[in-house]
């Protein structure tokens, strides 16, 4: 039985128009479900029982009976019928994500030579001298001065810019930080705002901001959280656009390879300019912005967390198509995807941690649909 029709006998279930042999198949399937437990420790699904058993609850309060001789099928029911309800809420695709009684994995699509693990903090620093960092190879504690300020690691990886005086700051000094693919890292300016790098990405920002403004540059994807300064307009410059802040919270992918570049606005505003197109995004909005033209097109997002889920830990994929989840997972794992045969016209949703090795991540991409293939540093997917 495939998702969709997984899909649709817990609807007509829920709606209570199964036939009774459509009643049994899903009845039998929630058994084994609620026999299995998760391949992954996933604090969603600890959400999705509590939530689970206190719908239960509701629901005998609610349809409160004598007590009968098949009183543990009543239970079952109801703790099915809530079941589906959350699961429709959730994703039924979260259940393929991690069930362990599926046959579809074979190990022999791994090389036992493959030992490709997940990526993690490293990143390389430059200075407005020329001369590298790597960070995730500094000691901690200061590890560079620049003019009117000192850079210091932290134990937990962070890297912070604090003001020290105006005596040296005249001259602007221009910093860089950069992730490989496999990298990722978190940054605070000198101004307090906090930058989260995600694979393949960069920021260019001076060392101390001008009197007037704050400037930087970004590629690939970046979270920032913005300080408030109204007396000094934050300004985010990528490849395609310029964005204008105040102060806020929000993501920007502006990976090349990527069809759009993608704004997505989590708290405050902000302003985007393409060319001699202007457009003001509020909260919840995404601003999708073509390599192939100045039009700016407007969405709404109502799941937030789903866009930085990667700062969080986990890919997410919602309606994505393949092309698009296996590209983010080449730039995590620093791996080469190919494609065998034609690759299917279909979209992907589920969510999955960021600090499985390969292995397991290709385990679980095959209970969506996914199937690959992989050897050295080179997955193959194998459509089906």
């Amino acid at each position: 039985m495939n998702q969709d029709e997984l899909s649709q006998l817990l609807i007509k279930y829920n709606n209570q128009t199964a036939t009774p042999d459509e009643k049994r198949v899903v009845e039998d399937w929630y058994d084994r479900v609620n026999d299995t437990q998760p391949t992954i420790e996933h604090e969603d699904y600890f959400t999705i029982k509590n939530k689970i058993f206190e719908k239960v609850k509701h629901q005998l309060a609610s349809n409160a009976e004598p007590v009968r001789k098949n009183k543990l099928k009543l239970f079952r029911n109801v703790f099915l019928r809530a079941a589906i309800l959350l699961l429709a809420l959730v994703g039924v695709s979260y259940y393929f994500i991690t069930r362990t009684d599926s046959k579809i994995f074979d190990d022999h699509l791994v090389s036992t030579k493959t030992h490709i693990k997940p990526g993690g903090n490293n990143a390389t620093l430059l200075l407005a001298d020329g001369s590298q960092v790597i960070l995730n190879e500094a000691v901690d504690g200061q590890i560079a001065n620049q003019p009117g300020v000192k850079i210091t690691k932290t134990k937990s990886g962070e890297l912070i810019y604090s003001f020290i005086d105006d005596a040296n700051t005249q001259e602007v000094k221009y910093n860089t930080v950069t992730t490989p693919r496999g990298g990722q890292y978190h940054l605070i300016l000198v101004d307090g705002t906090n930058v989260w790098l995600n694979a393949n990405s960069s920021i260019k920002f001076p060392t101390v901001f001008a009197t007037d403004n704050r400037k930087v540059e970004v590629t690939g994807e970046v979270y920032l959280e913005v300080s408030k300064n109204k007396l000094k307009p934050f300004f985010v410059s990528t490849n395609q656009s310029e964005i204008k802040v105040l102060g806020t919270h929000f993501n920007i992918n502006a990976y090349d390879e990527e069809e759009y570049q993608r704004t997505t606005l989590l708290e405050g505003s902000i302003e985007i300019t393409k060319g001699n197109v202007k457009q003001v995004l509020l909260p919840k909005q995404q601003a999708n912005i073509s390599k192939y033209s100045n039009v700016i097109k407007l969405k709404e997002i109502e799941d937030l967390d789903a866009i930085i889920a990667w700062k969080n830990g986990y890919f997410q994929f919602e309606k994505a198509d393949l092309k698009s989840v296996m590209r983010q997972i080449s730039r995590w794992y620093d791996t080469d995807v190919s494609y065998n045969g034609q690759i299917p016209n279909k979209e992907y949703s589920g969510k999955v941690p960021r600090n499985v090795e390969v292995k397991k991540l290709i385990e679980m991409l095959s209970y969506t649909g996914i199937y690959c293939k992989i050897e050295k540093n080179q997955i193959t997917v194998n459509p089906k």
